[in-house]
């Protein structure tokens, strides 16, 4: 199969580099002050790596416009959570812009489903 959006399918593959180096960094390096921050740095690197696939799958078939609003979420969602666990950033109101972001996304790929020719 050809890759139709390499933009998209390269932004997923920098998220899992991204990844890879956060958990690696959470797992070896990062002394969290409390278990409360430990767990948010955990749940915002779940997030990022159950969408890498999906990322990468959207470039293989073109699906551009779910693919954009899907990594705009992961990172608006992920990075702080991460930044937050590491008692460098709050957050804030990003953290749930980005997770609404995320489900917007899976809702669109709802509707285009068996729809794998045609551009969204």
């Amino acid at each position: 199969m050809k890759i139709q959006n390499k933009l998209i399918f390269r932004l997923g593959a920098v998220l899992g580099l991204i990844a890879m180096i956060a958990g690696s960094a959470g797992a070896h390096g990062i002394k969290f002050e409390t278990d409360k921050l430990k767990s948010l740095f955990d749940i915002g690197l779940t997030y990022m790596f159950f969408h890498i696939p999906i990322l990468m799958i959207l470039g293989m078939l073109g699906k551009t416009k779910p693919a954009i609003l899907m990594f705009a979420g992961v990172i608006l969602f992920s990075a702080p959570l991460l930044l937050k666990g590491m008692g460098v950033f709050d957050g804030g109101i990003i953290v749930p812009i980005g997770g609404m972001m995320m489900i917007a996304a899976w809702i669109w790929l709802i509707f285009i489903g068996n729809d794998v020719k045609k551009e969204d």
